[in-house]
């Protein structure tokens, strides 16, 4: 049965997966928290945090993070596959329609609602993280400093994101 659920709720994720990178933190986290359990709300943001640290798309890690804790290699292989197969399908179907419907006002307009829902979905997630972690300044500090590295330098997001991590561990 946890193979199953394991299905449907990456299955889902992938379904709804419009907007990609942080578009999927509430849809996770519906899933892996409300709906199954399989993370409580409070190791939800330290696991987002974690996997920020590894490099992929955040539905794979999350599938395969969730998967192998609820059943294993099984769970993670079926968890994966579930959330890669509606994509792909999406795909191979867009793939012949495209042609089609690039010309068309109607579907100019319905990626700009997924535009804009995308950001409110982000906004969403930041909402979220700003109330699940135990705020100090140390860390308010820091998600300062990242932030204007970001808008300021060039330096690669990744690399900021290695170092607020080493310094996180100091100063945290």
């Amino acid at each position: 049965m946890q193979l199953i659920n394991l299905f449907l709720a990456f299955f889902r994720v992938g379904l709804f997966s419009i907007g990609g990178g942080y578009v999927l933190y509430p849809l996770i986290e519906t899933e892996v928290v409300e709906n199954y359990g399989w993370f409580t709300a409070e190791q939800f943001p330290e696991y987002v945090g974690l996997l920020q640290g590894i490099p992929g798309a955040i539905s794979i890690k999350f599938a395969t993070l969730t998967g192998y804790r609820v059943s294993g290699i099984p769970g993670a292989l079926v968890a994966n596959f579930a959330v890669i197969l509606p994509p792909a399908l999406f795909i191979v179907v867009l793939i012949g329609l495209l042609s089609r419907l690039q010309g068309m006002d109607f579907f100019a307009a319905f990626l700009r609602g997924i535009s804009f829902a995308t950001i409110g979905l982000i906004i969403y997630f930041a909402y979220s993280m700003v109330f699940s972690l135990s705020w100090q300044l140390s860390g308010v500090f820091l998600a300062g400093v990242v932030f204007l590295l970001l808008i300021i330098t060039g330096i690669h997001p990744g690399l900021i994101l290695v170092g607020a991590g080493i310094v996180g561990a100091f100063i945290l």
